[in-house]
């Protein structure tokens, strides 16, 4: 913080005693002087310090700032020369940085897991502000979860932290999946051989898109693994003997980040002709650029930018997940470089002997005029600690793993972060000033609305969940909170929503809803399903007066077949069981699989038994026609047991009871036919 002062007259005493500390300040500077001269005669000669950096990967756009501060001369200028290492397949940059090897390496948030286990690295930026890592499939996969991944064969590296915590997060076991070694192709997830992959969405996409064949990945963050992707790193010995290097290398480094940012066509020119080891293609190069400014997100942040918080929750995931020990906290101020430190430029030591001379009359002006305006300070180191209580929080906001949209009191849109703008597909722009029901995906009922303007105008919080639509029309599910924002005296002046993608959650949960009542085999309604069903129509039927039927249908020589021919070939009869009975009925009627080879119908609104004979003789008739398994010809019958509401009972016991009876007369008889229950 700069000191200020205000400029007043000095008391007699201070005046009179000036001379003297003159003259005791002179004979200081020109000391002074006289041991910097050695430094201002060396000024002009350069002395590189040879330093290595490890990639972590073969050369590519990935790494472009490394070779823009190489070839734009920004190690030379801060007295480095500079290695760029590439990476051999399957080695790791922390262990080249530990063991010597080189001084700094580029890794990512598994620095944490090195840390938490003693090893000395230093994170100094981090390059990504989101990490590229995701697991993809091809939409044919059928693969639109992590949930599904389950018995899938996936091409992995040695687990990935990240996808560890993935898998932790939403609780599948590490061995739920069948793990293939990496080959670093997507051949084998094309030929069939895996079903997923990881991979870093900067580049194998690439591929895919330009062969037009459709894809998906599953994302970390999507589950609330939001972590720092490539951060550039060193070990505690180097920023301990060579904190001046670290420093240097640092800037230079994030210099030529700037650098290649903004000239993306020419480092891709640079790297076609100096670092194309990967033989890459321009448009491989153009796509990876385009994929990683997204990811370092140069137009919200400086890039490097690293937050001390957001490092202190990614350590803390891994606590809470179970990948690093929670009893030991986790050493965050030795893992972060301490930052910028200020330094004069190279150019300014040439002036150092004038600066030298405005120094001692500075201090002859400060002598007599020697006292601080003391309410000044006060006032100005509050405002200090504000602005920097602002930035805090700019940043968090920013940096938020959610959507935060602030409105006015009518609704208007003042602010989203970037979260909002990358889930929805909107920009800041194209929402400012609209009112957020644009995102609306269904249509709530009018007390919906009433709850949440009750709720928040009486100064409450409210939460619920809305089905919302992004700009592509795709639909998903947002859990929000919403709250109002109050000055200081006490006036209403804007609302703040909080908003959570729970998308992939609301589909896990369809589908555990669906397993539950629903039959794996057949996808029919199961047993549980159906007697809720039955319960519904029955109250149906007695409030409107209208009756409807149950049908019990057992299946005539399927266990001879299952037997015969095995449970392929008897699950294949059964689920092509299931299709044909379905072929039978009407949308509103349901059938259902009760287990075994017993099915169970009901037809809904019936009122006359010729209905109900004609659908029970289209079963019979479809049930007899042959079943092909694997060039095999298999015959089944059926017997069919009919029981009516109302005059075969009014209860759901009375009415199965009386159908299951129906069909055992049947079964004992000729098979292969129905009968009424009465």
């Amino acid at each position: 913080m700069k000191r200020r002062f205000l400029i007043a007259p000095c008391p007699a005493k201070s005046c009179s005693s000036f001379p003297s500390i003159l003259f005791g300040i002179i004979p200081l500077a020109a000391f002074f002087l006289l041991l910097l001269r050695p430094a201002l005669l060396l000024a002009g000669t350069t002395v590189l310090t040879p330093v290595t950096l490890q990639l972590k990967w073969k050369h590519q756009f990935q790494f472009a700032g490394y070779y823009a501060a190489v070839e734009k001369g920004y190690y030379r200028d801060a007295g480095l020369m500079v290695t760029l290492r590439e990476a051999a397949q399957g080695s790791d940059p922390v262990d080249a940085v530990l063991n010597g090897e080189a001084q700094f390496g580029v890794g990512g948030s598994s620095l944490v897991l090195m840390r938490a286990e003693g090893k000395p690295v230093v994170a100094l930026a981090a390059i990504l502000q989101h990490s590229p890592l995701g697991i993809l499939s091809l939409n044919a996969n059928n693969i639109k979860n992590v949930h599904d991944l389950a018995g899938k064969r996936v091409m992995l590296e040695p687990m990935p932290a990240e996808v560890m915590a993935l898998f932790r997060a939403e609780a599948v076991p590490d061995d739920a999946i069948r793990v293939v070694p990496h080959e670093f192709s997507l051949e084998k997830l094309l030929n069939g051989e895996v079903d997923a992959a990881s991979v870093y969405s900067t580049t194998e996409p690439y591929q895919l898109e330009k062969r037009r064949i459709a894809y998906s990945i599953i994302y970390p963050e999507r589950s609330g693994i939001d972590f720092y992707g490539d951060t550039l790193f060193t070990r505690q010995e180097v920023v301990q003997k060579q904190p001046e290097v670290v420093r240097q290398f640092r800037d230079a480094s994030l210099r030529g980040w700037k650098y290649a940012l903004e000239h993306q066509d020419e480092m891709i020119d640079l790297i076609l002709k100096r670092y194309n080891t990967g033989r890459l293609t321009r448009g491989q190069l153009a796509y990876e650029a385009g994929e990683l400014q997204k990811l370092i997100r140069p137009d919200l942040v400086e890039v490097g930018y690293m937050n001390p918080g957001r490092w202190q929750h990614i350590a803390d995931t891994y606590s809470q997940l179970g990948i690093i020990p929670a009893s030991k906290p986790f050493p965050l101020e030795s893992f972060l470089h301490a930052g910028e430190q200020p330094r004069l430029p190279d150019w300014l030591y040439g002036a150092l002997g004038g600066a030298m001379v405005i120094i001692i009359a500075v201090s002859v002006v400060a002598i007599r005029f020697h006292y601080l305006n003391a309410a000044l300070n006060d006032q100005m180191q509050l405002r200090d600690k504000a602005e920097a209580k602002l930035r805090k929080l700019s940043a968090a906001i920013i940096q938020s793993p959610v959507s935060i949209v602030i409105t006015d009191t009518t609704g208007a849109i003042e602010y989203v972060n970037p979260k909002f703008c990358e889930l929805t597909g909107y920009t800041a722009e194209e929402v400012a000033g609209q009112n957020p029901r644009i995102l609306r995906g269904s249509i709530l009922p009018p007390e919906f609305y009433d709850d949440l303007w009750r709720t928040i105008l009486a100064g409450g919080l409210w939460h619920g969940e809305f089905l919302n639509k992004k700009k592509n029309e795709e639909l998903f599910w947002e859990h929000a909170t919403i709250a109002p924002i109050w000055d200081t005296q006490g006036e209403l002046t804007n609302f703040i929503a909080i908003k959570e993608d729970i998308t992939e959650r609301k589909m896990l949960q369809e589908k555990l809803n669906h397993m539950a009542h629903h039959d794996e085999l057949t996808g029919l309604p199961n047993r549980a399903l159906f007697f809720d069903r039955i319960g519904q129509a029955l109250a149906h039927a007695k409030r409107n007066q209208t009756g409807f039927a149950l049908l019990f249908v057992d299946l005539d020589g399927f266990k001879t077949i299952n037997d015969t021919y095995g449970h392929d070939s008897g699950d294949a009869l059964l689920r092509e069981t299931a299709r044909r009975l379905s072929g039978c009925v009407r949308d509103s009627d349901t059938v259902a699989r009760m287990g075994g080879d017993e099915f169970a119908v009901m037809l809904l609104d019936v009122a006359a038994l010729g209905h109900i004979t004609q659908v029970a003789e289209k079963m019979l008739t479809l049930l007899s026609m042959p079943f092909m398994f694997k060039g095999l010809e298999c015959h089944v019958g059926a017997s069919i047991g009919i029981s009516i509401f109302p005059q075969d009972g009014d209860a759901v016991d009375t009415l199965m009871n009386t159908a299951d009876m129906a069909m055992y007369r049947v079964k004992q008889g000729t098979k292969n036919n129905y009968a009424f229950a009465s």
